[in-house]
């Protein structure tokens, strides 16, 4: 009898056990808590212009988006953001460029995506009037979109050196508005993020240029070390080589279109007065390992 009850026993304790260790899955697997590899995914240009999109996704399937292109690539945009769930956790905005921001000023006017926070760094309307007429109009509507009520609040003003943690992503704000840069002015103004994608570091530069280059390089020279560079400006007439040779990348992320990447005005390959090819050579000497480029579609890459 005792023998009986002894088995049972061990019977009912194992059994227990085996339940504990299935629930314990199920709730891993079913709950969230399995956690994914970080992706990040070099958003294509949808038509013959340069353009700038790159999206998060981190381990528990949050979003981050840095800027995202221009008016014709919202859709593309819209429908990777779809994908992943149809929100966005952070979206960082590098500079008031229709190239850059054109798609999210089309996200928020015509989709549900839900938004929960967008990061800039902006000069007063005032400023893009006097050092960039040209572009006053779009500057302008930028602006005053973001000011609507039901943005208003989502929007932070970034501060240099500013650390931002997304789902355990971290981010620190290496460079801000540059009022008082007034030659390349738009571009100049670029913010500059660098991101922790668990045990690799990228490096956004927006648009920088020789500028704020210089100022970066005054400044933040102990912080540039990156795994991975975005390629300023398009590849073509933006940061310097000294910056790039601070950075010391292993796989730089090139938003730039096929024509851009060839040099290619309409007459044949390095026809153009781009200097595309002057900075591929800088990372032919920096012996980058890897490069993705924009021309070749969309590109996603899963990180540690």
């Amino acid at each position: 009898m005792e023998n009986k009850k002894g088995v049972l026993k061990k019977s009912v304790i194992c059994g227990i056990i085996v339940c504990l260790i299935l629930l314990t899955g199920w709730l891993l697997k079913g709950d969230g808590l399995t956690k994914h590899a970080i992706e990040l995914t070099q958003l294509k240009n949808n038509i013959h212009r340069q353009m700038m999109g790159y999206i998060i996704k981190t381990e528990n399937d949050k979003v981050i988006v840095i800027d995202g292109g221009t008016t014709e690539d919202a859709q593309n945009l819209e429908r990777n953001i779809m994908e992943l769930g149809g929100k966005v956790d952070g979206w960082f905005l590098t500079h008031v460029h229709d190239d850059h921001v054109g798609a999210f000023t089309q996200i928020v006017a015509n989709t549900e995506i839900e938004i929960n926070h967008i990061y800039v760094s902006l000069n007063e309307k005032q400023w893009y009037q006097t050092y960039e007429p040209e572009r006053a109009e779009f500057s302008n509507q930028f602006i005053e979109l973001l000011e609507r009520e039901e943005l208003k609040e989502k929007v932070k003003q970034v501060k240099l050196n500013e650390k931002i943690k997304i789902d355990g992503i971290k981010v620190e704000v290496l460079g801000v508005k540059n009022p008082e840069i007034t030659e390349n002015a738009g571009n100049e103004q670029s913010m500059v993020v660098k991101f922790q994608l668990g045990e690799t570091s990228l490096l956004i530069l927006g648009d920088t240029g020789e500028k704020s280059s210089e100022k970066l390089l005054m400044t933040q020279r102990e912080k540039l070390k990156s795994d991975i560079v975005q390629v300023s400006h398009h590849g073509q007439a933006g940061a310097t080589k000294e910056l790039y040779e601070q950075i010391r990348p292993t796989t730089c992320l090139w938003p730039t279109p096929d024509y851009l990447w060839n040099n290619d005005n309409g007459t044949g390959e390095n026809t153009g007065t781009w200097k595309t090819f002057e900075t591929r050579g800088w990372m032919e000497e920096l012996e980058v390992k890897e490069h993705l480029i924009e021309k070749d579609g969309d590109i996603t890459i899963q990180l540690k």
